[in-house]
């Protein structure tokens, strides 16, 4: 018995010792909570600017893909955005046959790892030309660079830009950051 106590015992200080080094952040966006202990389906979903992005991402099926482990960044276009899109382009890309047209352009707002705005702003600093260049999980090119507003610019492969209008947002699996136009993928 005293060995099942101690067993349990072990088991509360390792699991208090580790929730102590995960630290749980929590941001209220617009009057909604979203926590870090969350993924970013989880958060994405709560937050009502951002329901024509999960529409889509459940559309081209791949949540998982934002429910997975990570990390990722996810440079997430609110429903403005997708209100700027040309009706007949929505139209197009929602179309069963258009699913990895779809796929490519929401998958053209996401990059590998965990990368903050301070991270971004450093490399634009360290570059000489003023800009810092990510690949996407679409293969498609974003280049990020601070306007005189010291806004952060994302800036995709037709020359199109978006500005990060909220960044950081900590999730489970990786950083969100709320974009002001949907970034388009390369033609090819």
């Amino acid at each position: 018995m005293k060995k099942l106590v101690s067993f349990i015992l072990l088991l509360i200080n390792f699991g208090v010792a580790y929730a102590q080094n995960t630290p749980v952040t929590t941001r209220v966006i617009n009057g909604i909570t979203v926590t870090s202990a969350n993924d970013m389906m989880e958060n994405v979903s709560r937050l009502k600017e951002l329901s024509t992005f999960i529409h889509w991402v459940d559309t081209a099926g791949i949540i998982q893909t934002f429910k997975a482990n990570g990390p990722i960044t996810v440079f997430v276009p609110n429903n403005q955005a997708f209100a700027k899109l040309n009706p007949a382009i929505i139209d197009t890309l929602l179309k069963p046959a258009n699913k990895q047209k779809l796929t490519k352009l929401l998958l053209t707002h996401v990059i590998s790892g965990k990368i903050t705005s301070k991270d971004i702003a450093s490399l634009i600093k360290q570059n000489n030309n003023g800009q810092a260049t990510f690949i996407t999980l679409a293969g498609t090119k974003l280049t990020a660079t601070i306007d005189t507003n010291l806004n952060i610019i994302l800036t995709d492969s037709k020359g199109e830009q978006s500005i990060v209008s909220l960044f950081d947002i900590q999730q489970k699996n990786g950083i969100l950051d709320i974009v002001t136009s949907v970034l388009m993928p390369s033609p090819n």
